[in-house]
């Protein structure tokens, strides 16, 4: 019996030492934005309040703003989730010409895109509109 007693304490020690496994919860996300041109965007202003821009988390139902982007490219971080990013945007070219944009490939549900790793990188495919 005492053997016993002096192993469960043996292992109940050795299972207190282990160190407590956490995950990352966030996702850091990397856009790269692409007109069917392939002119150069210097800048890009997403407005958030008008309808239909989104970049929502459908898992928590959290709205997320989109940073600007610069030189074709923002950075943000994002829960983990599953997400629905549409949106209508401004540009501004090298020369100092202005144009609206719009990305709509993952705007509902059914093709919404998961971002699930610690680091993911986005290829946005921009239509210019007239």
């Amino acid at each position: 019996m005492r053997r016993f007693l002096t192993l469960m304490a043996a292992l109940s020690v050795m299972c207190s030492c282990t160190t407590p496994v956490e995950e990352n919860i966030f996702c850091t996300v990397t856009m790269h934005a692409s007109l069917p041109d392939g002119r150069q965007i210097v800048s890009m202003t997403i407005d958030p309040s008008l309808p239909g821009n989104m970049f929502r988390n459908l898992n928590t139902g959290i709205d997320y703003t989109f940073p600007v982007f610069v030189n074709n490219t923002c950075t943000m971080q994002v829960q983990k989730g599953v997400y629905m990013i549409a949106f209508d945007g401004q540009v501004m070219f090298q020369d100092g010409n202005l144009a609206n944009v719009r990305f709509t490939a993952w705007k509902n549900p059914i093709n919404a895109v998961s971002l699930l790793k610690d680091n993911e990188t986005l290829e946005i495919e921009l239509k210019l509109m007239k």
